[in-house]
């Protein structure tokens, strides 16, 4: 898979730029490496934050934690690199069973048990708590190519500006961001459709940078 020089200089051809770089940690010393530096880190947190990708997808049993909720009956703390819940495993969730509609043997995940999250604390009524959630992932080797791709195109909108200036540079910024997530809507579909498991992007925010 890609690596991180990689992915900036794709998003440097997105741009129309010629430059490419050789490192950007540290930077090569190339306005192009200062830049993609910058903003490389952003984007990675950005996409992975707002998609439920199979390879940023973790599950852990959570820490028990001081409860000081007196709606809640327990509390955990939320695990290492993570970045947003998906669910609260309930009782027998995760058993192995054979459909008879299908013929075939799936995973019960079955719905998430009510929880809340306040100030780094995970709060729900489930005993021995499981969480589903997206993970933060460093290792650019484990990203898929559709992730690889998509992130490109962000990083792309970001140094669009610093690159290309003036009004140029502010639409091609505008077309780099629909770009990405008109990719990252397209590869959540894709995932949907070979997988029983729920995977969705919020397309909407990735389009509207704040």
């Amino acid at each position: 898979m890609a690596s991180d020089v990689q992915i900036c200089n794709m998003a440097l051809s997105h741009v129309g730029s010629d430059a490419r770089v050789a490192s950007i940690s540290p930077p090569d010393g190339s306005v192009e490496a200062g830049h993609c530096a910058t903003f490389f880190a952003q984007c990675r947190l950005e996409l992975l934050e707002l998609g439920n990708w199979n390879f940023s997808l973790a599950r852990a049993a959570l820490a028990p934690v001081t409860n000081l909720s007196t709606v809640w009956t327990y509390a955990y703390a939320l695990p290492a690199a993570y970045l947003r819940a998906l669910r609260v495993l309930t009782k027998g969730a995760g058993l192995t069973v054979f459909n008879l509609a299908t013929a075939r043997y799936t995973t019960d995940e079955g719905e998430s048990a009510p929880y809340e999250i306040e100030g780094g604390v995970i709060y729900t009524h489930e005993p021995n708590a499981v969480l589903v959630y997206v993970t933060d992932v460093v290792d650019t080797a484990k990203f898929t190519a559709s992730f690889t791709l998509t992130f490109s195109y962000l990083l792309a909108s970001y140094i669009a500006g610093p690159i290309v200036r003036g009004n140029e540079g502010a639409k091609l910024e505008d077309s780099m961001r629909q770009r990405a997530g008109s990719l990252a809507a397209s590869s959540a579909t894709a995932a949907a459709n070979a997988s029983s498991s729920k995977h969705e992007f919020v397309a909407s925010q990735l389009r509207a940078r704040a």
